[in-house]
C-alpha cells in the first residue's frame, strides 16, 4: 500500500464505501486513490442487494441476515464496552470499530491495559473479519466493476498486513468451529441447495450473476426468484450441465482461498476444505445421476 491516510482512517474510508451508495463517497474513495468511484446513481446494487457486507451472511449456518452469526458479534460490541449498534455485523461498523480499537491501543499508556486491549483488537480481527472479509472481498472483485475491485482488493491487502502484525488467538474462530458439513445425497435435492448458498458451509459465494451466466452458459432460461429458487430450477432444467459448472466454480474458488492459507492460516484453510468439498459433492451427484440415466437409456 502506497504511503496515504494513516490506517485507522483508512479503515474507516474503506466501510464507508460498502454503504448505502452516497455522493460524498467520491471524495472518500479520491481520499484512498480508488480511480472512477462513481457518483451515487452510478452503483447497481452490489453492496445493497447482490452482496450485502453483513458478517451473518457469509458466517452463519444459515447463510441469512441475523441468527447466530450476529449475535455473536452483538456479544464483542457489548464485551468490548461499547453500545451495540442496529447492525453490529455489518462491515462499515466492523471496521470503524476496528479502528477505534487501533486507537485505542495506541493511546494506552498502561503497559497491562494495553495488552489487554492488543487481545481485543485480535480477536476482532481474527474472529470476526478474516474469517469471511477476504471471501468477501474475492466475490465483490468477480461479480463488481474495476473500482469495487480494486475497493476489494485495497480492503484484502490492509487487512492482511495487520495479521501479519497482530497474532491470531489460540483457539480456533467460534464461527469456523461447528459448522454443518454438507448434506448427503440422500438427504435431497433442497438441502443441497441450501447448503451450496450457504457460504460458510460450500465454502463459495454464488450471486444471482453466478446464476444467469449458468444459466446462459447452458442455453437455458432464467426463472425470476430467490437464489434457492432459480438454482432449484436450473438442476430441474439440466442437473448434469448444472453440477458440472458448480464443481468448477467451486475449484476456482478453492485456488482463491489457498492463496491466503499462509497469511491466514486458519480461517482460509477452513474456506479452502469446504470448497473442496463442494466441488467433490458436486461431481459426486453428476456421476450418480450420469449412471442412472444411463441405466434408463
Amino acid at each position: 500500500m502506497s504511503a496515504g491516510p494513516p490506517r485507522v482512517e483508512v479503515f474507516r474510508a474503506l466501510g464507508v464505501l460498502c454503504e448505502a451508495p452516497d455522493e460524498a463517497h467520491r471524495g472518500v474513495a479520491a481520499g484512498l486513490e480508488l480511480a472512477g468511484w462513481p457518483a451515487a446513481g452510478g452503483h447497481r446494487g452490489l453492496f445493497t442487494v447482490d452482496l450485502l457486507p453483513y458478517a451473518a451472511i457469509y458466517l452463519g449456518p444459515e447463510g441469512m441476515l441475523g441468527g447466530e452469526a450476529a449475535s455473536r458479534i452483538g456479544g464483542l460490541w457489548h464485551a468490548l464496552g461499547h453500545e451495540v449498534p442496529a447492525e453490529p455485523d455489518h462491515l462499515a461498523a466492523l471496521l470503524g470499530l476496528y479502528a477505534r480499537l487501533i486507537e485505542a491501543e495506541d493511546g494506552e499508556r498502561d503497559p497491562a491495559r494495553r495488552l489487554l486491549r492488543r487481545r481485543a483488537r485480535a480477536t476482532l480481527l481474527w474472529e470476526h473479519l478474516l474469517t469471511w472479509v477476504p471471501v468477501y472481498a474475492a466475490a465483490v472483485a468477480a461479480a463488481g466493476a474495476p473500482h469495487h475491485a480494486d475497493w476489494a482488493a485495497l480492503l484484502t491487502e490492509t487487512l492482511l498486513m495487520e495479521a501479519a502484525e497482530v497474532d491470531p488467538p489460540t483457539a480456533t474462530p467460534a464461527h469456523l468451529a461447528s459448522v454443518p458439513e454438507l448434506p448427503e445425497p440422500d438427504d435431497g435435492v433442497e438441502a443441497f441447495v441450501r447448503a451450496v448458498l450457504t457460504p460458510v458451509r460450500s465454502g463459495i459465494v454464488l450471486t444471482r450473476g453466478d446464476l444467469v451466466r449458468c444459466a446462459r452458459h447452458l442455453g437455458l432460461g432464467v426463472r425470476i426468484g430467490e437464489r434457492a429458487f432459480v438454482l432449484h430450477r436450473l438442476l430441474e432444467a439440466d442437473a448434469v450441465g448444472v453440477l458440472d459448472l458448480l464443481a468448477s466454480e467451486a475449484d476456482a474458488w478453492a485456488q482463491r482461498h489457498a492463496l491466503l492459507t499462509e497469511a491466514a492460516d486458519v480461517p482460509a484453510r477452513h474456506w479452502l476444505t469446504r470448497a473442496q468439498a463442494t466441488a467433490h459433492a458436486a461431481r459426486s451427484r453428476r456421476r450418480s445421476l450420469e449412471e442412472v440415466l444411463a441405466d434408463v437409456r
